[in-house]
C-alpha cells in the first residue's frame, strides 16, 4: 500500500503515518512548510515502512489535473485528506479536497480514499439522533458554519464522485468518510464506538488513526462512519460496521448528492 496524504503534519495524519510505517507501508507525506519535513521523516525511524515527503501547498492546488500529477508522482494507491485551516477554509476543505477528490476517482490506480471529517458534516440531523442530539448538531454547526459547509460539500462530493466511477464500470473504489467527534491528545484506548453513534463526545487522535487505519487495510470499507470513544475493540467496531452495512449517510438525500458528480 501506498498513501498519499494530504495535510501530512495534521495531529490525526502523524498518528496515521507512524501506524501506516509499523506496518510496512509507504507513505508520501504531502505538507505546505518544508521546515517540518524533517520531523515528518523522522516518524520513519526504526519502522520497516517506507516514508517520503512532498512540499505542496494546497491553495496552490486549482484542478483535477493538478492533484492527478501528484498521484502520477508518487505512484500512490491510496489517498487520506486531513488537511484543515481555519484562514482558508474553503480554499483548502473544499477546494483542494475537491480537484484531489476528481482526481483518485479518475484514476484507475487509486482504489481507496478516506476523508477526515466531523459528526456535524451533514444537511439534515440524523434520525437516529435524540433532541438533545439535535440541539448539539445545531449548535456546533452554528459555532463552526464555514467549516461545516466545506466539509459537507467535500464529502458530498466524495460520495457523488465514487458513485459515478461505480456507475462506470471503472475499477472498485472505497469512499471513506470517518467522522470523529471532539479530538483529545491522550493515548488511545483502542476502543471505539463506531457508526451510529450520538451527535457529540470525545475520541482520543490514536484511536481515530488506529480506525483509519483498520479501514483502509481492509477491502471492504466504504461510506459515512461517525466515531466516538468507547467499550468495543477497533478490529471489532470496523468489523461490526462492516458486517451491519452501517453507513451513516442515512437519511441525507442520496439522489440530490449523486447529481453532484461532474
Amino acid at each position: 500500500m501506498h498513501a498519499l496524504i494530504f495535510g501530512g503534519n495534521g495531529r490525526i495524519a502523524r498518528a496515521m503515518t507512524r501506524m501506516m510505517l509499523a506496518r510496512s507501508w509507504t507513505v508520501t507525506s504531502i505538507i505546505r512548510n518544508p521546515q517540518q519535513a524533517s520531523s515528518i521523516l523522522g516518524l520513519g525511524d526504526g519502522q520497516p515502512g517506507t516514508i517520503h515527503v512532498l512540499h505542496y501547498d494546497l491553495q496552490d492546488l486549482k484542478t483535477a489535473q493538478d492533484a492527478e500529477a501528484l498521484f502520477k508522482q508518487t505512484s500512490a494507491t491510496c489517498a487520506v485528506f486531513a488537511a484543515g485551516s481555519f484562514s482558508n477554509v474553503f480554499s483548502i476543505e473544499r477546494d483542494a479536497a475537491k480537484c484531489i477528490i476528481k482526481a483518485a476517482t479518475s484514476l484507475g490506480s487509486v482504489t481507496k480514499f478516506l476523508m477526515i471529517s466531523f459528526q456535524a458534516s451533514r444537511r439534515k440531523p440524523a434520525p437516529w439522533w435524540n433532541m438533545q442530539d439535535i440541539q448539539d448538531y445545531t449548535s456546533e454547526q452554528n459555532s463552526y458554519p464555514e467549516i461545516s459547509d466545506a466539509k459537507i460539500q467535500a464529502d458530498q462530493y466524495l460520495v457523488a464522485m465514487a458513485n459515478a466511477r461505480r456507475v462506470r464500470g471503472a475499477p472498485p473504489f472505497q469512499a471513506i468518510s470517518l467522522r470523529p467527534t471532539w479530538l483529545t491528545t491522550g493515548h488511545g484506548t483502542g476502543k471505539v464506538t463506531l457508526g451510529k453513534t450520538r451527535a457529540t463526545g470525545n475520541v482520543s487522535i490514536e484511536d481515530v488513526a488506529a480506525v483509519a487505519l483498520e479501514m483502509l487495510g481492509r477491502e471492504d470499507v466504504s461510506g459515512w462512519f461517525d466515531l466516538l470513544s468507547g467499550d468495543v475493540a477497533v478490529k471489532d467496531a470496523v468489523e461490526g460496521v462492516v458486517r451491519d452495512k452501517v453507513d451513516c449517510i442515512e437519511g441525507e438525500d442520496l439522489q440530490a448528492i449523486y447529481a453532484l458528480a461532474d
